[in-house]
């Protein structure tokens, strides 16, 4: 008897005595997670270890990169504050500084997040779980672009 077919036999026999009557969630449909969806076709897959605490490393990245393209968009945010403020004040060389070190941290940041999603796409298990990253140069350049569209003295 091949191996497939003990385990389906054992499945049957355990519907038959009623070991799978009243799970949690029965008759329902199955809840998917953030985490579950970024597994993709794995989901199923990934449920099952997780439930067994075994979260494959590669998934805990991509929630990772996640938070990390949040804080991103947040660092985006204060660089553009920062404009705001020196286009309303009129006051470039006082915000220079603070511009300066806002697009630092944005770039650091970004740089990051590329290493992490290379690592990602590394380690997926399948082309179908891989995810594109982010092209570091071209957000740079709105943010350069941005300075000079608000009349910046400088260059970014």
């Amino acid at each position: 008897m091949s191996f497939e077919k003990v385990i389906e036999s054992a499945i049957q026999e355990a519907i038959a005595q009623g070991a799978f009557d009243n799970l949690p969630g029965a008759g329902k449909p199955l809840q998917i997670n953030d985490q579950e969806l970024m597994a993709g076709e794995n989901w199923l897959g990934y449920k099952v270890l997780s439930n067994g605490g075994m979260v494959p490393e590669w998934l805990g990245l991509g929630h990772e990169i996640e938070r990390d393209l949040q804080k991103l968009r947040q660092l985006e945010s204060q660089h553009q504050s920062l404009i705001d403020l020196a286009v309303a004040t009129g006051d470039w060389e006082r915000n220079r500084m603070a511009l300066e070190h806002a697009f630092r941290r944005y770039e650091n940041h970004a740089r990051s997040v590329r290493r992490k999603q290379d690592n990602y796409n590394l380690t997926a298990p399948g082309m179908r779980t891989e995810r594109p990253a982010i092209w570091v140069e071209h957000h740079l350049e709105r943010l350069r672009e941005a300075l000079q569209k608000s009349g910046c003295p400088f260059p970014g």
